[in-house]
C-alpha cells in the first residue's frame, strides 16, 4: 500500500477525467500522435537524414566520393556538439509544465528573442573554425583538401544563417505543436521536406552545381518555412503582432524574465544533451578505425538516432497516458497492453526489413550502395545494429511505464551505465581490435542493462499500480 499512497501524493485524481473510449482505439491513437511528441529532435534528424543521402548520391569531379559524405558528417557534428543540440534543447523543453495560453506564449516570444542573438554568437566561431576541427579529427586519415575545402566553403560557412532561420522554424513549430495545431504541424514538416528535396534534386542532379545546391536549398527553405510558420502563428495571436513578422524584436522582450527562462531551459537541455552523449561518444570513437568503417559507422548511427528519436516520442506518450489517467484498473491494463503491443510490432517490423534486406541502409544512402568493403563491414554488423534498434525499442516502452508511475532512475545509476559502455568501446574497439562492431557491442550491452533494470522495475511496481491504485 506505500506505492499507492505515493501515487496519490503526486496525482490530483480529482482533476483528471475518465475517458471513455475503448482503450483499444485510445492506444492506437496514441500510437498516431507519438510521432508529435518529440517533435522538434524528430523534424531535426529527418532533415539531417535527408540532408546525408542526398549528399550521399552526389557525384563529385565525375566520381562518387564517399569521403564528400563523411566530411559532411563530421562537420554536422562538430557543430551539434559545439552547440546546436543545446540550442535545440532549448527549444524542446521551452514550454514543459507550461499550460496557460497567455503564459506560453510570452515564453515563446522571449525565447524567440533570445535565439535571435544567442543562435550566431554560438554558431558562427564554431562555423569558423570547423575546417580546422575536421582536419584535427581526420589526420588518421586520408582526405583531400579539395573534399574538406568542398564541404567547408560551399556548406559550413554559411550554416550560421542557415541554422538561424531552421531553429526559429523549430521554435515556431513547437509552439503550433503545443497549441494543439496538429494538421498545421504536419503539412508545414511535410511540405517543407517535399521542397527541399525537390530544390535539392534541381540543384544537384539536374544542374550539377554539388554540395552548394543543398546548400542553397536548405537556407531558402529555412528562411521561408520560418516566415510561413511565423505568419500563421500571427493569425491565430491575431490580436498580440508582436510576434515580429521579421527579425525586430520589441524593447520589452528585453528583461529579467529572459534570463530566468534560458536558465531554466538550458538545466533542461543540457539533459537532452546527455540523451545523446553516447551515441556522440559512439561517433567519436569511430574515428580512429578507419575511413571505410567511419562512413558505415555514420550511416548507421544517423539511422539509430532517428529510430531513437522516434520512439522517445512514443516514451513520452505513454508516460504521460500512465500519469494522468486514473480510469479502472482494467482498463488502464488494457491500455498498457494494446499501446505495447502496436509499438512492438512497429519495431518488430524495423528489425525484420533490416535482417531480411542485405545492405538496405548503405543503398538508401549511397548512390551505388557503396564498394564491396563498404558491404562487408555493413554485413558484419547487421545483426547487432538490428538487436540494438529492437533493445532500444523495448528500453523506451518500458520507460515510459515506469517514468509514468513517477519510479526514477538515479542519475548515478545512469552515469554508471554509461561508463560501463564506455569502458566497452575502448576495449572491444580498440584493445581488441574490434572496430565499429565493438562499439555496436557495448550499445547492445548499454541497452541490455537499461532493459533489465526497467523490466525489474515493472515486475516490482506494475500489479501494484494496476491493482491498488484505482
Amino acid at each position: 500500500m506505500e506505492f499507492r499512497d505515493d501515487i496519490k501524493d503526486v496525482y490530483d485524481i480529482s482533476l483528471v477525467a475518465s475517458n471513455p473510449e475503448d482503450p483499444k482505439i485510445t492506444a492506437l491513437k496514441s500510437i498516431g500522435n507519438s510521432f508529435y511528441n518529440n517533435i522538434v529532435v524528430l523534424l531535426y534528424k529527418l532533415i539531417m537524414t535527408t540532408n546525408l543521402i542526398i549528399i550521399g548520391h552526389v557525384v563529385y569531379e565525375n566520381i562518387n566520393h564517399y569521403e564528400l559524405a563523411m566530411t559532411y558528417q563530421i562537420g554536422v557534428l562538430v557543430l551539434e556538439i559545439l552547440g546546436k543540440f543545446f540550442i535545440i534543447g532549448l527549444v524542446k523543453y521551452i514550454f514543459e509544465e507550461k499550460e496557460d495560453s497567455d503564459e506560453v506564449y510570452n515564453t515563446f516570444i522571449r525565447l524567440k528573442t533570445s535565439l535571435i542573438f544567442i543562435i550566431p554568437i554560438i554558431t558562427i566561431p564554431v562555423s569558423l573554425l570547423s575546417k580546422l576541427i575536421i582536419k584535427l579529427l581526420t589526420k588518421n586519415m586520408i582526405i583531400t583538401n579539395e573534399i574538406v575545402d568542398e564541404v567547408y566553403f560551399k556548406y559550413l560557412l554559411f550554416t550560421p544563417a542557415i541554422y538561424l532561420f531552421e531553429i526559429l522554424f523549430f521554435l515556431n513549430i513547437q509552439y503550433m505543436q503545443n497549441q494543439k495545431k496538429t494538421n498545421a504541424v504536419f503539412s508545414y514538416i511535410s511540405f517543407f521536406l517535399i521542397c527541399h528535396i525537390s530544390t535539392c534534386w534541381i540543384l544537384l542532379y539536374m544542374f550539377e552545381i554539388g554540395i552548394i545546391g543543398l546548400t542553397i536549398s536548405y537556407g531558402v527553405n529555412s528562411f521561408l518555412f520560418y516566415l510561413f510558420t511565423n505568419k500563421y502563428i500571427q493569425n491565430i495571436r491575431e490580436f498580440e503582432l508582436q510576434g515580429y513578422f521579421f527579425l525586430i524584436p520589441e524593447s520589452q522582450n528585453f528583461n529579467m524574465e529572459v534570463l530566468n527562462e534560458l536558465k531554466r531551459e538550458s538545466s533542461l537541455s543540457f539533459i537532452n544533451l546527455g540523451e545523446i552523449f553516447i551515441i556522440h561518444f559512439l561517433f567519436v570513437s569511430s574515428l580512429f578505425t578507419d575511413k571505410n568503417q567511419l562512413i558505415v559507422n555514420i550511416i548507421y548511427l544517423n539511422v539509430y538516432e532517428l529510430i531513437f528519436a522516434v520512439n522517445r516520442g512514443f516514451y513520452y506518450t505513454l508516460k504521460k497516458y500512465i500519469s494522468t489517467n486514473v480510469e479502472s484498473a482494467e482498463k488502464r491494463q488494457q491500455y498498457v497492453a494494446n499501446f505495447s503491443l502496436y509499438f512492438m510490432i512497429l519495431g518488430m517490423s524495423f528489425f525484420i526489413i533490416l535482417l531480411v534486406f542485405d545492405n538496405i541502409l548503405l543503398d538508401c544512402f549511397l548512390f551505388d550502395g557503396g564498394n564491396q568493403l563498404l558491404k562487408n563491414i555493413a554485413k558484419n554488423l547487421k545483426i547487432m545494429f538490428s538487436l540494438c534498434i529492437l533493445l532500444n525499442v523495448i528500453r523506451m516502452l518500458l520507460n515510459g511505464t515506469i517514468r509514468g508511475m513517477n519510479v526514477p532512475f538515479p542519475v548515478i545509476k545512469k552515469i554508471f551505465y554509461c561508463t560501463i559502455c564506455i569502458v566497452l568501446c575502448l576495449v572491444l574497439g580498440f584493445v581488441y581490435e574490434k572496430g565499429v562492431y565493438g562499439l555496436w557491442i557495448s550499445k547492445f550491452i548499454l541497452n541490455l542493462l537499461f532493459v533489465f533494470d526497467n523490466a525489474h522495475k515493472a515486475i516490482i511496481y506494475l500489479p501494484q499500480f494496476f491493482h491498488n491504485y484505482i
